[in-house]
């Protein structure tokens, strides 16, 4: 890539990015020094304009020495071996020389939905170092080997020798520019130094969208045009496929001490079920929200310049990424192992987990219901007691007493989802219910013993009225669910 004016200017600006900033440092310490600050109350502004002065210094310095000498910290991960991938290990290699780039020393597999090439380099990438291929898991199992090509010459063709000194130089003191800005903490200052970062940044911004877009035209030329826009339109499915998965999934089953055994198997089969629903919630289309720091072109800019492209003919390989790995299922145990080494959760399967976890849930929302019941009657709460309740119109009573700070109505969808807690845990305690379906998409239905759904909607409905809780009763009889010391014991209050 040759040499831009705007890569020389942007350099250029770099410069006096830090001319301004030791300016400043020696404007706010003269002005803390100069006898202008000799009047009353002029102690604090002197200590004002010198602490200013004194911290504007030190960030200037952390920031330069974090970016020049600073090496990132390796990723928590399992490292792959030429022995434990060595299919993968050839097509990096091979890709490495097709886009004129060093080898990588190592390729690491990482959790999430990203795939990268980092360099422990200094003195903004002019002195090398160690060499890492970053390779999340998650987005191997939702590429082809074909896709999981072009991303990867994409992220080694950054380092390709192909770019300018001048090029690269830019590109990398554009993060330094901004890193600096966003760590000053004195808002004069800062607002001063945003406002140059953000003069560098739009002097720069066509570098690095220049980068980007010839990092694109390596993909082409090493896997085709369809596996890049393929690749790219993939990798927002998913990023937002693997955070819903861990916020739902995951996060819960942590909190009670408890972890899947097939932590990654559970996210392919997870992605498979909720695929065209993440495809339709994520846009080609930049969100309003895009920082005015961000070095990449939008996705769907991306995947609209590559239909400019001249595409290449390869051999096509549609099969799994994660086909290039030797053993798929020992390296995820291993890189769950140490994702989670500092935890003492349980590991089960997801056919005991799934039950596990929707009975503490269901427990979780009655819990709070009897113990309401309890302060409000003065008598250990169980569902006959709830029932009595709604038999005598105190629907107000209880919901105010289980969510006190809620309004009337959302008070009462707190009730109704106590109350649909309650008969599940009833039902699983009296053996009318012992499985639960399980869904990616919402929560696990409870099915009564001869396999159909528990009618928690048909058992709400009688519930809520107080001329139909005697059928209520009857309807929980004929499904084998005892209405009585069906809760676990409450303190009586005093």
């Amino acid at each position: 890539m040759k040499t831009s004016p705007r890569a020389v200017l942007s350099i250029v600006l770099l410069i006096g990015f830090y001319v301004l900033g030791l300016g400043l440092v020696v404007a706010l310490g003269r002005l803390g020094l100069s006898d202008a600050t000799d009047f009353d109350g002029g102690v604090l502004v002197r200590a004002f304009l010198l602490g200013a002065a004194f911290t504007l210094f030190l960030t200037l310095v952390f920031a330069l020495g974090s970016v020049l000498l600073a090496r990132p910290s390796t990723p928590a991960g399992v490292r792959l071996t030429p022995e434990l991938a060595p299919e993968l290990w050839r097509i990096v290699r091979e890709l490495a020389a097709q886009v004129a780039s060093r080898e990588p020393d190592e390729i690491r597999l990482v959790d999430g939905a990203n795939i990268s090439v980092t360099d422990d380099a200094r003195l903004l990438g002019l002195l090398p170092g160690r060499r890492r291929v970053i390779l999340g898991l998650p987005l191997l199992q939702a590429y082809t080997v074909d896709q999981l090509r072009a991303v990867l010459a994409h992220e080694l063709g950054h380092y390709s020798r192909w770019h300018s000194t001048t090029v690269l130089l830019a590109h990398r003191g554009r993060k330094l520019v901004v890193a600096t800005a966003r760590s000053t903490t004195v808002p004069i200052v800062r607002a001063a130094l945003t406002g140059y970062a953000r003069l560098h940044v739009a002097v720069e911004q066509a570098v690095s969208q220049q980068i980007e877009y010839k990092a694109d035209q390596y993909a082409v030329a090493a896997a085709g045009r369809d596996a890049m826009v393929g690749a790219l339109r993939e990798i927002r499915v998913v990023a937002a496929g693997w955070d819903e998965y861990l916020e739902r999934h995951i996060a819960p089953a942590q909190e009670s001490g408890h972890l899947p055994e097939d932590l990654f198997d559970g996210f392919a089969a997870y992605l498979d079920a909720r695929r065209e629903e993440l495809r339709s919630s994520t846009s080609e289309v930049v969100s309003a929200g895009l920082a005015w720091w961000d070095t990449h072109p939008p996705i769907g800019e991306r995947i609209a310049a590559l239909r400019f492209v001249p595409d290449v003919t390869v051999t096509a390989d549609g099969r799994p990424a994660t086909d290039l790995l030797a053993d798929l299922r020992a390296t995820s145990r291993e890189l769950r192992t140490r994702l989670f080494d500092h935890t003492a959760a349980e590991l089960l399967p997801w056919d005991r987990l799934i039950p596990t976890m929707a009975y503490r849930s269901a427990r979780g929302l009655a819990d709070p219901l009897y113990q309401a019941a309890t302060r409000l009657t003065g008598h250990e709460a169980d569902l006959d007691l709830l029932l009595d309740l709604f038999a005598a119109d105190r629907y107000a009573d209880l919901a105010r007493e289980l969510a006190p700070e809620a309004d009337d109505e959302d008070g009462l969808h707190a009730l109704v989802a106590a109350f649909e807690g309650a008969v599940e845990a009833a039902a699983v305690d009296s053996a009318a219910a012992t499985e639960w379906r399980h869904s990616w998409s919402g929560p696990p239905e409870l099915l009564t013993t001869s396999g159909t759904p528990l009618p928690l909607g048909e058992l709400v409905e009688l519930a809520g009225d107080p001329d139909s809780v005697p059928a209520a009763r009857e309807r929980l009889s004929a499904l084998g669910i005892r209405v009585a010391s069906t809760a676990p014991s409450a303190p009586t209050p005093a």
